[in-house]
Parts: structure tokens; sequence; C-alpha cells
């Protein structure tokens, strides 16, 4: 154990949360108030409108069967593209109008299947057009029917596969992953009624009960059906699934391999399809430098009981002497179809064996003295040689695969990830399988950025950093670009993405490095995440490029600017080598969470929790970070010694629980006078992280309607008490926002640096509550802290329905003195009455320490 290590954080109470109440007057769109005004002539061009879009399908489907063309399950099922006031219109309300919804898209569009000829939606029209009471407004709120087909390769196709499908011949081979919805409206936890008695509510939460269990079974035998139905679709238009299904809560995905006529039909006419996506292999292209540096060091093999971490990768060079002594090698696997060699094959000094040389050794190969390592490494080889992954590989199903064979393994690190920067609309089929994992078996997956490459990859709107250059986009401008965010799946909810930044810098008359010590990496990929997510969520050393000082530069490496990595001995290559690459930040990262869950706790959640609270940005940027580099940092750089202890100048508290929606735990730590008392000018760091997970769902977007339920926290002011806290946290009413004043408007407010909305906290355009791993951090004088310092973690109400559902979380907080010795770790213990294990000493690293 540490000298001074994490202690548990004092909880006061829990309890039902309902934010203060208050009056939410949304501003009416002039859209709406005009179809609100104008009923008659709106309602009748909406039914117009689906009337012609009712016979433009009878139509089509009359002359696809007289092509012979194949038949549709539930043929009368028409799929419909709706507009949506995104203010007040009810998604699942849709369902009420006889229309499935099939996927949520951007600016109030919603993908939809009609399955009644449009019956109960004309109802609900005439409803609409008779109401003298003007009480019905929500027909109101539905803008737009679309007509036509083009809306489907827009909102289905990827891209890429958009671009090139006017250039798809009938006869074509292509690979795609496809995803199909399957959804049922799950109806809303009862409330009790005033004047209500308990038993009269108690009857009709049984019936709301029994009746939310009946739909489930329904939904579960819906997705039998639909995948049934899918596959006897594939069979009659001649195509080959190449993968299982993947299901998640509200659809499922696979890959085919399909002719060109046959996609076409499919995503013209399949009702149930959302996303479509072109096969993307996965590919590394790391330089190798040739410098290489030979070490004897004495080296020993980790105890029997301590973690492993699974490196998903190109395979091991499993007989290597910086590697065996560290491999669980009864547990190498390869993925391969047909292949059973797990080795590392791939030239210039391997993939994945850099990666577990990361794992092992962390930020730094030992040299000059002995070492033993923490972790064991477990080899699951699923690239070639060539570094691509096989087509018949969906991963989806290979992460599935996987995470059930390691089924004891609780961390695994993959820095694979696609060419292209991920899609923002809905989270890929691969990151949401990954996000699904975590929440079904607790797993931490830890995933590289991605890199962009030296020069364009595949396509033009897909540019290198030379093209970047070439094009006057300089670094570190072109980061910021679409092009370059982050790649797939390294946008999932609840892994830790990490990024790179630089190790060194380089300048001579010739060459110069892009970017200087601690800067990000010229090829690192940059967030946000999907929906505003913090992401990467933080980042670590894998070095960069040297550019010529010429307008049109070639790029290259030198051994001062790249990270240290275990190479490959194939052909009498030497042991260590150099190498850059975010392939290479990210176990890293999985090396630090070893440690962590060998010497504070085997949770996942707190693991990824504490590895956050331990990274920091670079000076001044701690101080005044901007958007700018949460996108490119994250959190910043983790550190290995705050991750698993602290200093007599720190204190960590940590704590772990379950929360469902409307709730609340509120815990406080007591500040002594003596830290506090007038003329202590020092500076204290306050830094909270919380992480969570809850159940993911694909079809829908947003945070709040992709997991089932989600959690923010808020902190006391700085002359509230806690009682006064507490009552302004847990209150009955309805609302599942707190409305906290803006910046400016109470002097008591702690200034958090990131705040609850996007434009309150000193980084304005993102805001906390976006992200599942929620950081924020503040900088006091010690004579401003509050004697007492409360904070409540709430729970908020996403897709599920039960609301009694309970999530787990891990709350950490951190004290700080910055530049000054000031032992607040046994002030602050002692003054909370927490009792400590006798200590030992713990073997460290050096990292970069920001």
């Amino acid at each position: 154990m540490p000298e001074f290590p994490h202690l548990p954080l004092p909880r006061k109470e829990s309890g039902s949360f309902k934010p203060p109440r208050r009056r939410i007057d949304f501003e009416m769109s002039p859209i709406t108030q005009g179809n609100l005004s104008n009923r008659v002539a709106y309602g009748r061009a909406l039914e117009r409108k689906a009337d012609q879009i009712l016979a433009f399908w009878q139509a089509t489907r009359q002359q696809d069967r007289e092509n012979e063309l194949p038949e549709l399950p539930d043929e009368e099922t028409i799929p419909v593209l709706l507009k949506v006031d995104t203010d007040l219109f009810k998604t699942d309300s849709l369902f009420d109008m006889g229309i499935e919804v099939i996927a949520e898209e951007d600016d109030g569009f919603i993908i939809g299947a009609a399955a009644d000829n449009f019956t109960a939606l004309k109802d609900k029209i005439t409803k609409f057009i008779n109401d003298r009471s003007g009480r019905s407004k929500q027909i109101a709120e539905l803008w737009e029917i679309v007509d036509g087909t083009r809306w489907r390769l827009d909102y289905i196709l990827s891209p890429e596969l958009n671009a090139q499908w006017e250039s798809i011949a009938d006869n074509d081979y292509i690979i795609v992953d496809v995803s199909i919805a399957c959804g049922y409206k799950i109806p809303a936890e009862p409330a009790q009624k005033r004047n209500e008695s308990r038993a009269a509510f108690e009857r009709r939460y049984e019936n709301w009960q029994a009746r939310k269990a009946r739909i489930e079974q329904h939904q579960a035998e819906l997705e039998e059906t639909r995948q049934a139905d899918f596959d006897a679709f594939l069979g009659r238009i001649g195509a080959n699934k190449l993968s299982a299904f993947v299901s998640l809560s509200d659809s499922f995905s696979c890959r085919i391999r399909v002719k060109g006529w046959a996609l076409k039909f499919l995503v013209l006419k399949y009702q149930y399809v959302f996303d479509v996506t072109e096969y993307d292999s996965l590919i590394y292209a790391h330089p190798m430098t040739g410098a290489q540096v030979e070490i004897e060091v004495g080296l020993e093999a980790p105890d029997e009981e301590d973690p492993a971490i699974c490196v998903i990768d190109s395979g091991i060079q499993q007989e290597h002497r910086m590697i065996a002594f560290s491999l669980d090698s009864s547990a190498s696997r390869s993925y391969l179809p047909g292949v059973t060699d797990t080795s590392d094959g791939v030239a210039d000094g391997g993939h994945g064996t850099k990666v577990a040389g990361a794992v092992i050794f962390g930020s730094e190969v030992p040299k000059g003295s002995d070492f033993k390592s923490q972790v064991w490494v477990q080899n699951a080889r699923v690239l070639e040689d060539n570094k691509l992954m096989p087509q018949t590989l969906f991963p989806p199903e290979l992460m599935e695969t996987i995470v059930r064979d390691y089924a004891e393994t609780k961390l695994f690190n993959l820095s694979i990830t696609s060419f292209r920067p991920c899609r923002t609309t809905h989270m890929s089929e691969w990151a949401a399988s990954i996000d699904k994992l975590m929440w079904d078996r607790r797993v931490l997956f830890f995933i590289a950025t991605g890199n962009i490459a030296r020069d364009s990859v595949r396509t033009a709107n897909n540019p290198g950093i030379r093209d970047h250059i070439i094009g006057g986009r300089n670094y570190p401008g072109y980061l910021f670009e679409r092009s370059s965010r982050i790649s797939n799946p390294a946008q999932s909810c609840f892994a830790l993405t990490v990024g790179s930044i630089c190790a060194s810098e380089f300048d001579d008359a010739d060459r110069e490095s892009i970017g200087k010590i601690g800067e990000p990496s010229s090829f690192t990929r940059t967030g946000p995440g999907l929906w505003g997510m913090i992401k990467p969520d933080v980042v670590e050393v894998g070095g960069d490029w040297i550019r010529e000082k010429v307008a049109q530069p070639n790029l290259s490496t030198l051994p001062e600017t790249c990270t240290e990595v275990i190479k490959t001995t194939l052909g009498n290559g030497n042991s260590i080598g150099y190498d850059i690459g975010t392939s290479f930040c990210a176990p890293k990262v999985a090396h630090i969470a070893g440690r962590i869950y060998k010497e504070v706790s085997e949770n996942p959640i707190l693991i990824r929790a504490l590895i956050a609270q331990s990274a920091r940005l670079p000076r001044p940027k701690l101080y005044t970070p901007t958007i700018d580099h949460l996108r490119t940092y994250g959190y910043g750089v983790p550190n290995l010694q705050r991750a698993t202890g602290n200093t007599a100048e720190r204190i960590t508290l940590t704590a772990e629980s379950t929360i469902s929606a409307k709730q609340a735990e509120i815990y406080s730590i007591r500040i002594p006078e003596s830290i506090r008392a007038a003329g202590n000018e020092y500076e204290v760091m306050i830094e909270v992280t919380l992480s969570y997970i809850a159940e993911p769902r694909r079809t829908r977007r947003k945070i709040d309607s992709y997991l089932s339920t989600w959690l923010d926290w808020h902190t006391s002011k700085l002359g509230e008490n806690f009682d006064r806290f507490r009552r302004r946290i847990i209150q009955y009413i309805d609302e599942d926002q707190l409305p906290n004043p803006p910046p400016g408007s109470d002097g008591d407010l702690i200034h958090w640096k990131i705040r609850e909305r996007n434009d309150w906290g000193d980084v304005h355009g993102i805001k906390r509550q976006d992200s599942s791993l929620q950081k924020d951090w503040v900088i006091l004088r010690a004579f401003e802290l509050p004697s007492e310092f409360s904070i409540a973690v709430v729970g908020h109400k996403g897709w599920e329905k039960d609301i009694t559902k309970e999530v787990p979380f891990a709350l950490t907080v951190s004290f700080e003195v910055l530049g000054q010795e000031v032992p607040i770790y046994e002030l602050i213990r002692v003054e909370n009455e927490i009792e400590i294990e006798q200590p030992l000493e713990v073997e460290a690293f050096p990292q970069l320490d920001f």
C-alpha cells in the first residue's frame, strides 16, 4: 500500500432527487406556431403527403414484383422520414401514430416505418384538425413527412459509400456492415397522484411492471423474428452473411457480402435498416527509424495473482526475452480464420509486440536496474502480417467472442482503429458493442484515437499530414478539421480513449519536429466524441514526425522525437527500437490501470475514474483551459503516482456505489480551519471525477437517449453548509435538470473549469454531463476554501422507463497544495476521522508530470 493511500469519501445521505421547481418556458418555434394557427390547411397537407407516399410505395413495390425482385418482410410497412420540432416533440409518440421509430438523426429528422398505411397517423391528424379547444398540439410539432428516396442514401449510408453509390455496378461485390432496428415503446413508470392512496398506487405500479415485462418479451420476440426475416431476405438477394448477429437493446447488426444491385435494393427498400457502412479494413503505417539500443536487465515475472491485460492486435513474439517473462502464454489465441499461429509477423519490428511492451513497462523501458513486472499480458491475435483484419471478422462479434473467451480478464487494450474519422450521428456497431460489453461484463477497454496518416488514405476527404501542410493547413490547426476526428471505435462512451503528445523536440538547419515537447503529436486524432463527449479522455507520449523546412516537406522520424518500443527480433533485429503513434499510448495507460487494479481496486469503473483524476494538463493550460485543449489532451497526461497514491500535500477520497434515476448520493468533507486560516495564500486545487456506466442502445442520439440512465454531479457553494446543500438537492419535483445561476450571479459559486452548461465555465462550447467520465477542477487560495465541501451524484432518466434500475458509479475527490509543502493529507484525514492501514512502500516509474 502507498504511504498516502486513497481514503473513503464520507457519505452523508442518499435519497430521492428532484431539482427545485421552476417553470420552463420554451419559445415556441414559428413553424409549430404557424401549424397551430392554420390547423385545417396544415392537417390536410400532411394527409395529402401521407397519401402520396403510400401511393408511391405501392406503385414501386408493384413494379418490383413485375421485375421479379425479392419480397420484403411486412410488405405493407412503409419506410418514412419525418422532421419534428426538437424542442417539443416526444419521439416515442410516433409509436402511437402507427410509426415504429427506426432511428433518430440530426436536426430533428427521424427514420420510421409505418405499418398501417398511415391509418393511425391520419386519425391523429383528424383529431388535430377538429380540436376546437386548441389543446391538441402534437401534430403541429410534426413538421414534415419527406417524400422520395434520396433521403435513404443521405441518412442510412456512410459518407464514403454514399459518395461512390452511383459508381457501384450491379454485379460488383461489396462488403458492408448493416444495422437493423427492432424497438418497442415502453410505457413510462407511473408516479403517485395527489390524494391517491399508497395501496392504489402500488396496484397501478404492479400493473405497469407486468405490462412492461410483457412488452419486453414482445421486443425479444420481435428481434428473433426480425433476425429470421433478415436472414431469409439475405438469402433471397443472394447475400452472404459473414458474421453472426450482434445485438443491442434496440437493434442488431452483422457483416454481409452482397452484389451491387442487391445492396441498392436493401438500402432503398428494406424498412428497418438504419445504417450501412462499407467494410473498413484496419491497418497501421508507423515508421521505424532503424536506431536501436541493447540493454541488460534482470527481468522477474509478475506474481500469480497479478492482473492480466489482453492485447488485441497483430499477435506477439512470445519468446521475446523482454516479453516472455510477463506473458500468460496459456491464454494466447488466434482469431484469424484457419490460423493458429499467435506470433507477430508484422514488418519493421512488429506491432502487437510493441504494444505488449508498453503494457508491461509503461512509460519507460528500464535499463539501469532489475525489473519485476506487475501485470500479465495476454495475446489475442486479430490482424494478419500485413496489418489487416480479415473481411470475415466482424469487429462487434469479435469483441464479444474475445471478452467471452477471456472471461476472467477485466482490462483490454485495443490499438486498432479505422482509417477514417468516426461518424457523429449514431454510435457505430463496433463502439456500441464495446460499450455493451463494458456494461454486461464490467470490463474496461483502452482504445487509441487513431492516427492521421502521413499521406492521404484512400479518399480525398481523408487527407494526410503532408496534404494538410501543402494545402496551407498548418499544425496545429489541421488537428481540428472534421477529417482529423477520432477514428472508430475510439468514440466509445465508456472506453478510455487515449491520444498522443510529443516526447521532445528537434530543430536544425533543414528539419524540425512538427510539435514541441508536451504538445499534441502532429498525427493524433482529436475530439470531441459523439454528442459533445470529451474525447480523448487522456493522452500519453507517442512521439512525433520530423518535417523538412520546405513548402512540400518529406516527413521522417528520429530517435529523439519517438517513443521507445520493444521490437520483434525477427531477422536478428535488436530488442529495443523507436516508433511513433497513438497505438503505443493506449497501452501505457493500460499499464497504469494494471497497477491500480493490483494496488487500489479491481473495479474497472473506479480504475477509469482514478486515471482521469490523476491526469493533468500542462501549465499554463491547467489554469486557463480551452475547448481546443480538451479536444487534443482530454483531461491530460495520467500519472502513476497520483493514480495509486498521494503525497503529504495531496489527498484523494473515493466512493463506489449504485444509483437510479431521480436519486442522489451526497458526500461531505470537512476542511480544517488550519488550512482555511486568513492569510493562507497558497493555492489548493480541487479535482472531482465521476465515472459511470449504463446500458446503451443505438438507434437514438445524444447521451440521454443512448444510455438507460445518465449521471452528473453538483457541489455546494463556498458559503453553503451541508443542510442548505441537502435541501437544494433533495426535493420532490418532476424535472431532470438542476438549475444553477450563471457565472457572476452568485459570488459563492465554485467556478469549475468546465461546468454544467457549455457557456458557464472557463471552457466554452462543452459541458461536463455530456460525457460518462466527468472531470472538473478549480484552483483556489487556501483561505477561500469552505469549512465543508459537499458533493452530490445525481441520477437522471435516460431511455429506461423503470427508474428503479440502478447503475454503478465511482466518484473521486482530491485536494492538492500547488507549489508549497503543506501537509493537508493528514490534516483532512484527521478532521474527517478516517482510519488508514499501515502503509507499505510501492515501486514507481518516472513519468512526464504536469
